[in-house]
């Protein structure tokens, strides 16, 4: 097998193998045509005999016989052999290229049980035989018992569908012998009717079977395109059918088609009045095909970038309230042209109201920025004690800046908000005062003690240590005995200090750089436990968990519906948030030395790291709904860029946070597992099958053959050409192996042509579905925000 690296979804194999690999995983695939045990599922018996030639051996040597059975599921699918299905269930979206499959645990499973369980067993070499699984589609209104097509069935004992007291007229049901029902004939299963036009319509015929099941083998654990591509070997069935390309529910059903040969051969024949057919489902699923154009991943983010009603022209992508034109022939005046520089770099006008009562308005601008944010001015006392601190003034327009102030206050009001989090942080503060003077008031008792002591007085027990070393060298022997003792006259009087106010010792000790150093690392030793959940709390804020929507987004005008916005976050908007949430339970500045001194979350723009957003991106889209798993990925330069938050904020705004200001972001396909349909021509959009390669030493197996289509000239219908005629205009692929019009035939000859060797001079199920594999549509977009240039506007 030969393998490739290539950026895209990139195929290599060995026939009948696939590989892929990405640029953040490696992984290959192979494709197999099938795995046909020896023997199929079913009951049966053996028998041997032995003779010695010559010789009459009378009833001594007696045959034996023996019965045994293969299992396999019959009548219903246990859930956990179902790995993954495409679509999605409940899905929505631009389907209507897609052909549906659904991936099984055991690669075996198609082939254990026969479409004619009355046959004799073949018990020569093992040869190619059809699956007994078949995947249908049907569009609302086709099926009786299911017209939303929404998944309902009709349940009914086994021994009811198989050998009912009265039949259905005019229907067909599985003819399978009692001896091959394994299970309890009182046990029920799920059946669905088929009307008989339907059933021909849209059922594969006998011979086109086996080129929709396939064995895919993964030999890495990977990811693409959603379905968890698992290491192991799986079964893929495919079902024949695009969706309707006008719109509309589907439902997918694995059906039983063992004891089902007189109807496909009723199917395919030209009785002008088939019989209606009731087959088992095994598994089912519905999903939605909406108007091709105007949904899906490609036609929504082709909007999000491009405005179509202007001829095409690129999208703002900054986050920012549209500029209002000035008005032809008139130069904006100094107001407006402050106004516009306000609005191009994220800030909108609010209602404001002073404190002595005025109604005005503010500039605001949260924490999400058009452009890099000025930095947040020092404090002068170290620390923001109070959103008045944090609120700017423009006096040369006379308005305020409360953006930083907002986002104090806000914090204060979500911690207040959290009853956890104030207690953990209550407690801290607690610990931290206690324990403060207490190593404060050591370390300012002995001024002319060495680092050695120093360090002794500052690990935790120190007493308790001091009073173990004086029993271990008798000293404390001693120290009793003198106490005891009467005082003689002649003994020396001694004066004792007295001890010294807890705030006068940290405040002596905080002034001499080794002691603080020791004071720092004893504290923060001491209450890390303790200050953990307190610095998860606000490492979850600064991504900015909790925060209400509208301080992000302040303006509707700045995200309308189907938008997508690029932003810088300011790193000096975190800082006062933080500020906020860490003023609760302050009580004077011993609590806000000790914080600064030992606290694991300081709140400091100084000490911003990976932690700490710099850049982002917001969506709203109803793409967030028609691609729930939409895959963002960001680089700076040829360096991914980590991603510290991705969620969904509302049924249709998705919001990533990236911890570098990234140069370019990639919007790929949502992961739906791999997926197999028909592809657009990339000048008119008509379908066709983009051809792969099969291995020559040009292009590796897989890999897209550029310019090379089936058919190559697509006319106007396209890969229509080889669909079922179909009056209802169901799009059914005409298989047809054995037919030179069909359309496995077609593509064989077409390869061929392109220089491609085809094993057996044919193209088995695994190379077919190589054929149709689909890749993953991407999007790459160039963010501009390196280039941005830091707002200096003048506000304080």
């Amino acid at each position: 097998m030969t393998s490739a690296d290539m950026e895209e979804l990139d195929m290599t194999s060995g026939t009948p193998q696939v590989a892929a690999r990405r640029r953040d995983t490696s992984f290959t695939l192979n494709l197999t045509d099938d795995l046909i045990p020896s023997i199929r599922a079913g009951q049966f018996r053996i028998t041997a005999s032995q003779d010695i030639q010559d010789v009459d051996t009378g009833d001594h040597l007696r045959d034996a016989t023996r019965l045994f059975e293969v299992r396999a599921p019959q009548f219903s699918l246990p859930p956990d052999l179902v790995v993954a299905v495409n679509p999605a269930p409940e899905s929505s979206g631009d389907l209507g290229l897609t052909l549906a499959h659904i991936t099984l645990a055991s690669r075996p499973l198609p082939w254990l049980r026969v479409l004619d369980p009355r046959a004799d067993p073949d018990t020569g070499p093992v040869k190619p035989r059809p699956p007994w699984l078949a995947l249908l589609v049907f569009a609302e209104r086709e099926l009786p018992g299911d017209p939303g097509a929404t998944g309902e069935v009709e349940t009914m004992a086994v021994d009811k569908l198989l050998w009912p007291d009265v039949p259905e007229e005019r229907v067909l049901t599985p003819d399978i012998p009692r001896n091959q029902v394994v299970l309890d004939p009182n046990s029920e299963c799920a059946t669905i009717l088929v009307p008989a036009t339907v059933f021909a319509a849209v059922c594969p015929r006998e011979e086109e079977l086996r080129h929709l099941v396939h064995v895919r083998g993964v030999r890495a654990d990977a990811r693409l395109r959603g379905e968890k591509l698992t290491e192991g070997d799986f079964a893929v069935i495919l079902a024949n059918r695009l969706p309707n390309a006008a719109d509309g529910r589907h439902v997918a059903h694995l059906v039983s088609l063992e004891g089902c040969l007189e109807a496909l051969g009723a199917a395919a024949s030209d009785d002008p009045a088939p019989p209606d057919v009731r087959l088992v489902s095994l598994h089912r699923w519905s999903f939605e095909c909406l108007p091709a154009g105007g949904a899906g991943f490609g036609p929504r983010v082709h909007d999000l970038l491009y405005d179509d009603d202007n001829d095409q022209a690129p999208r703002d992508l900054l986050l920012r309230v549209p500029t209002p034109d000035t008005g032809a022939g008139r130069a904006p005046d100094a107001a407006e042209q402050r106004a516009h520089t306000k609005l191009k770099a994220g800030w909108v006008p609010l209602p404001y109201q002073v404190a002595s009562g005025e109604e005005t308005y503010a500039w605001y601008r949260g924490p999400l920025t058009a452009s890099l944010a000025p930095e947040l001015p020092p404090s002068p006392t170290g620390e923001w004690s109070d959103a008045g601190q944090l609120l700017i003034y423009d006096d040369g327009w006379g308005l305020f800046d409360a953006g930083w102030a907002s986002a104090w206050t806000l914090g204060r009001s979500l911690a207040l908000a959290d009853d956890d989090f104030a207690a953990h942080l209550s407690a801290w503060r607690s610990r931290a005062r206690f324990r403060g003077a207490v190593l404060a008031q050591r370390l300012a008792a002995a001024p002319g003690a060495d680092a050695t002591e120093l360090a002794r007085l500052a690990r935790p027990h120190a007493a308790r240590r001091a009073l173990a070393e004086l029993a271990a060298t008798g000293a404390a022997e001693t120290l009793l005995r003198a106490l005891n003792d009467p005082p003689t006259e002649t003994a020396a009087h001694t004066t004792t200090a007295e001890p010294q106010p807890a705030r006068s010792a940290v405040r002596r000790v905080l002034q001499r750089a080794d002691t603080r150093t020791l004071l720092r690392e004893a504290l923060s030793e001491a209450l890390e436990s303790q200050g953990q959940p307190v610095a998860e709390w606000l490492a979850r804020l600064r991504l900015l968990y909790g925060v209400p929507f509208a301080h992000l987004v302040p303006s509707e005008a700045m995200l309308p519906p189907e938008s997508l916005k690029f932003f810088h976050v300011d790193p000096g908007w975190l800082t006062a948030l933080q500020a906020g949430a860490e003023s609760l339970g302050v009580t004077g500045e011993a609590d806000t030395a000790l914080a600064a001194l030992a606290a694991p979350w300081v709140a400091s723009a100084r000490h911003v790291d990976g932690s700490w957003p710099q850049a982002g991106l917001l969506i709203r889209s109803a793409l967030a709904i028609e691609c729930p798993e939409l895959i963002v990925r960001a680089w700076k330069g040829t360096e991914p860029v980590r991603l510290l938050r991705q969620d969904l904020l509302d049924a249709d705004i998705l919001l990533y946070l990236f911890d570098e200001v990234p140069d370019e972001v990639e919007l790929s396909e949502p992961p739906e597992g791999l997926s197999f349909g028909i592809d657009p021509h990339p000048v008119d959009g008509i379908p066709v099958i983009n051809l792969r390669s099969l291995g020559t030493e040009q292009d590796p197996i897989g890999q897209t053959l550029q310019g090379q289509y089936l058919p190559q000239e697509p006319g106007e219908r396209g890969i229509g050409a080889y669909l079922r005629p179909d009056p209802f205009g169901r799009r059914v692929l005409d298989l047809r192996p054995q037919d030179g019009d069909g359309l496995v035939t077609a593509l064989g000859t077409r390869l061929r042509q392109a220089g491609q060797p085809l094993p057996d001079d044919s193209l088995s199920p695994a190379a077919l579905a190589l054929q149709l594999v689909n890749a993953p549509f991407r999007q790459l977009i160039h963010t501009h925000l390196n280039a941005a240039q830091p707002n200096t506007d003048e506000e304080s």
